[in-house]
């Protein structure tokens, strides 16, 4: 009977075959327990270090990962990420970032939206200094999840316009109808305050907080000849 025992680092082997923890000793005197049926790699042991490949041996419990060196900052080196993980941050360096953002330490509110009727009416949505994507994926800016009629990605996109200080609604790469104010809306149009937008069975209540009486750039308006 084999006789396994455990090192001072936890690592458990067989006293009987190896008279030190073949781990902690550089993975020598490798142990070969033998193939399972068709030539895989289950059951194999190899030394500290060794790849994957026809002769190698098993990867770690809970495969379908990827180990990778992950850039600095993000998380420690060698550290088991799964595939999606880049997929996710690549998705993320492409969005528009607005001025604003890059100088402030958070992304700025420069208005909402308000749902008033639909599967989370009560619900709102913080628009940002940028190009704010709306769908019902929880990757978008403004994540109407509860309402399945509207599309995943991208039904629609709210933009803010930083330089001249307003916002425009715009149908997005999709062949669903936008309602604005009960009219169907084909190109990007302005918004003004407490327009009224209809996506799927949602309608959304457009609440600016940047208007003539403030923007991030210039501030609270001062006098009515600021505000003129």
């Amino acid at each position: 009977m084999a006789k396994y025992v455990t090192c001072a680092q936890g690592h458990l082997y067989d006293a009987d075959v190896q008279a030190v923890c073949p781990i902690c000793n550089g993975g020598g005197n490798v142990i070969n327990f033998g193939d399972a049926p068709g030539g895989s790699d289950i059951g194999k042991t190899a030394p500290v270090g060794g790849g994957f490949g026809p002769s190698s041996p098993t990867p770690p419990a809970g495969g379908n990962q990827l180990q990778a060196n992950m850039p600095a900052g993000d998380a420690n080196i060698g550290e088991t990420v799964a595939p999606g993980y880049y997929k996710s941050r690549q998705e993320e360096e492409n969005k528009t970032v607005g001025v604003f953002s890059k100088s402030m330490k958070t992304e700025p509110t420069v208005g909402w939206l308000v749902c008033i009727e639909g599967a989370e009416q009560g619900k709102d949505y913080r628009l940002l200094a940028k190009n704010n994507t709306i769908g019902r994926s929880e990757r978008m800016d403004v994540s109407i999840t509860g309402d399945m009629s509207i599309t995943r990605d991208n039904h629609a996109r709210l933009d803010y316009d930083e330089k001249h200080n307003k916002f425009y609604l715009s149908p997005a790469e999709n062949s669903n109808t936008i309602y604005l104010n009960e009219e169907a809306m084909y190109m990007p149009t302005q918004l003004k305050p407490y327009d009224c937008i209809e996506l799927g069975e949602s309608k959304l209540v457009f609440i600016p907080f940047c208007n003539e009486n403030f923007n991030w750039k210039d501030g609270l308006a001062n006098t009515e000849e600021e505000k003129a």
